[in-house]
């Protein structure tokens, strides 16, 4: 490529472009070149004013960038989009204009590679990581995107030196991040090594050089250990008449450095371990060379994989073996066919994407190897946040990965620590939901217990069963967190439709109109400038839109004249009909009612209520020094009342202190027993003959709770009783 580069861009263009095509078609001879002599003749003009840190043209970029597509065997879209993968972002050039000169592909294929404008963000992380949602989302689109992106990210490491050493470790740590885990993930093994590889040499350079020279002086003993072990396999091998290439197999540099570290060892010790692929005809070839290497060597029992009949999820196929050979030199093998072989070094772009020529395709639920990215696409809808989608983007990258099964037999593939919570997502979104357990291997399990290699999982579920904040602590992969924050959000807004209709349609009803709330809704709508009723109720209900700012319309239009400046907070009318104001402790109203931590109100307690943002009404005692907040916010006050007639149990704690004596436990313990309350929880220490109890009790109402107190102070040797308000957790309440 060098001779085409001198020629760039103060040469001919003509004699340019003959040049490159003649290389491009000694590494791809199948290649059309007419849309590639278009594609580099637009990039020469497009780019010729600009150039790179290193002094040379730009132009050399995007051509180097196309020749790595063309050593892939890829087509003349994918390489002509790889010419022109840059002038969206570094010229004048439009989307418009490259789908007309270019093509719909092209033009779709150069945009997906385009970054994220710094103008359309706050800052760096979040224009790379929306870059990184925008080319996942072109990947769906079509598979080519990553493919340009991996040869556009090679060829700029291969020329990184010239930046400065804050962008050199930047953009190599990325590199190792990001896109060698991607590359990973499409089962891209050439690719990935080489991005290995190539941000190493910049990240750790002395490292890098000491490995290199390593490596070349092992070089010798390295091929006559290889050709010790192989020759006798190769000899039986034409004996049972299978035809085999035995080599050895590199090792990249940045892997024996990973080892290295892992492992605290050094430099020889890792490179004991010899590494040898054996590649045959057929997958029965495989299983006869796996063995007679048994039959003739000493296996390592627990060093062995059958990749074969149980895939990795990136389609990656092959037996792994590790052996003790001559002078128990321990050698690592890999055993696979042809084809097994060519969707390991190429991945996606040999199992896929080539079923026929010069074809465009999106994934389908048929491509089992892309089951990853598919997921992968979903759940990033529910990651609004860019720090967020980002992490996890990350941690989904790195996860290794486990199998295990349904009852049917059914293989599924999770990430490492993945729970039950996640297998049955896995399964199915709706059985997630439902989720109460499962029986692992025959024996029940709770939903966050952790699944191993080989397990079979029959998933346990209730319809009455739905998810809860807690929830999110138990699932670790990304599409079952998803789901389940999908739910919450949709579930929390259902509950603010809810609560802000009552609290709208019981105002109105204190205007006393003629007409119906409903007769009024588009107008209503127009003056709040809202685009539906169901949008209105929400804004009512998680406080974000006052219900005076509704009512302000009927005002305007003199369906009411005279309206309370504070009426939300003199509402005496409650959601079922009665007149002591809204209920609480009900379970008929399924309101979004939360009971204050500050003051942790009981039946009976003089109350009040105070609509939040976005968490409902929340309820204090009158009393509380929180509700002074109320005084200056009236629009937000809402009165209150306890359901007499709903007996929903409470938790209240109590702490005792008093001297202490033998029975004393015993009388109290009988005390709370009559008194109809459950104890909990209880704790009793004694220090120099004071006695300090805790105890956590149901209880009713306030005057239940007044009663076992007045009962409690009157044991002998009780110096002090009092309720905790601080410690309460009411049933069904996961506030914080």
């Amino acid at each position: 490529m060098d001779d085409i580069l001198k020629t760039l861009p103060s040469g001919s263009p003509d004699a340019a472009v003959k040049m490159f095509l003649d290389k491009i078609v000694e590494v791809n001879p199948k290649v059309q070149t007419g849309l590639i002599k278009d594609a580099f003749l637009f990039a020469w003009h497009a780019h010729k004013d600009q150039f790179r840190k290193s002094g040379e043209p730009f132009l050399a970029h995007p051509v180097a960038t196309a020749f790595i597509l063309a050593e892939q065997k890829l087509d003349a879209i994918t390489i002509a989009a790889g010419l022109l993968h840059d002038v969206l972002e570094d010229t004048s050039t439009t989307k418009e204009e490259l789908s007309e000169l270019f093509g719909e592909e092209v033009a779709l294929l150069v945009d997906g590679v385009t970054k994220i404008r710094a103008l359309q963000m706050r800052n760096r992380q979040e224009r790379q990581a929306e870059t990184y949602r925008k080319m996942l989302l072109s990947m769906a689109k079509d598979l080519r995107v990553i493919i340009i992106k991996f040869a556009d990210r090679i060829h700029n490491l291969r020329t990184l030196k010239y930046l400065e050493p804050e962008r050199i470790r930047a953009i190599a740590e990325e590199t190792l991040d990001i896109y060698a885990p991607l590359a990973h993930r499409l089962g891209m093994a050439k690719i990935k090594l080489d991005l290995e590889d190539l941000a190493f040499k910049h990240l750790h350079p002395q490292e890098y050089k000491d490995i290199a020279a390593k490596v070349a002086e092992y070089h010798f003993d390295r091929e006559t250990a290889i050709d010790n072990f192989a020759s006798p396999l190769r000899a039986t091998l034409e004996e049972d008449k299978i035809t085999a290439v035995i080599a050895g197999r590199p090792k990249h540099f940045y892997s024996i450095y990973r080892k290295m570290v892992q492992r605290n060892k050094p430099f020889e010790e890792i490179f004991d371990l010899l590494a040898i692929r054996i590649i045959v005809n057929s997958i029965r070839d495989c299983y006869h060379v796996l063995g007679q290497i048994h039959s003739m060597w000493t296996p390592i029992q627990d060093r062995f994989k059958d990749y074969i009949s149980t895939p990795k999820s990136n389609g990656y196929q092959s037996l792994h073996t590790t052996i003790f050979g001559e002078h128990n030199k321990i050698i690592e093998m890999q055993i696979r066919t042809w084809e097994m072989n060519e969707i390991a070094e190429d991945g996606v772009a040999a199992h896929w994407l080539y079923k026929s020529s010069d074809q465009v395709r999106s994934f389908s639920k048929e491509d089992k190897t892309l089951s990853w990215l598919r997921n992968l696409i979903e759940w990033q809808k529910d990651l609004t946040d860019s720090a967020e989608f980002y992490e996890f983007f990350k941690i989904d990258l790195f996860h290794a990965e486990i199998f295990v099964f349904t009852p049917r037999g059914d293989l599924i593939p999770l990430p490492s620590g993945a729970t039950v919570l996640d297998f049955a997502f896995a399964v199915h979104t709706q059985l997630g939901l439902h989720c109460t357990g499962a029986k692992i291997d025959s024996k029940i399990e709770p939903i966050n217990a952790t699944l191993k290699n080989g397990q079979t999982i029959e998933v346990l579920h209730s319809d009455s069963k739905t998810p809860s904040i807690e929830w999110l602590k138990d699932a670790k992969t990304p599409k079952a967190r998803g789901a389940i924050r999908r739910w919450l959000k949709n579930a929390e807004k259902q509950e603010s439709v809810d609560l802000g209709k009552k609290i709208i349609q019981t105002s109105y009803k204190r205007l006393h109109a003629n007409s119906s709330f409903n007769e009024h809704v588009p107008e209503v709508l127009k003056f709040l400038g809202l685009s539906s009723i169901e949008r209105l109720y929400e804004l009512a209900g998680t406080g974000e839109l006052p219900v005076s700012r509704v009512m302000q319309y009927f005002h305007a239009s003199k369906i009411k004249k005279k309206m309370s400046s504070n009426m939300v907070s003199r509402l005496v009318g409650t959601f079922t009909g009665r007149t002591q104001g809204i209920l609480v402790g009900s379970s008929n109203d399924n309101l979004m009612v939360r009971f204050a931590k500050c003051c942790n109100p009981i039946p009976g307690d003089p109350i009040i209520g105070f609509v939040t943002k976005g968490r409902g009404i929340s309820v204090h005692r009158c009393d509380c020094r929180t509700s002074e907040i109320f005084d200056t916010d009236g629009e937000r006050k809402i009165e209150v009342s306890w359901d007499q007639g709903e007996q929903k149990k409470f938790y209240v704690s109590l702490e005792l202190t008093g001297t202490d004596r033998p029975g004393m436990l015993f009388e109290i313990s009988h005390v709370l027993c009559d008194s109809g309350a459950n104890v909990t929880d209880a704790m009793i220490k004694v220090t120099n003959q004071q006695a300090r109890g805790a105890f956590q009790i149901e209880i009713h109402d306030r005057n239940q709770l007044k009663q076992i107190l007045r009962r409690i102070q009157k044991i002998k040797g009780i110096e002090n009783v009092a309720r905790v308000k601080d410690y309460i957790t009411y049933p069904g309440d996961n506030t914080a």
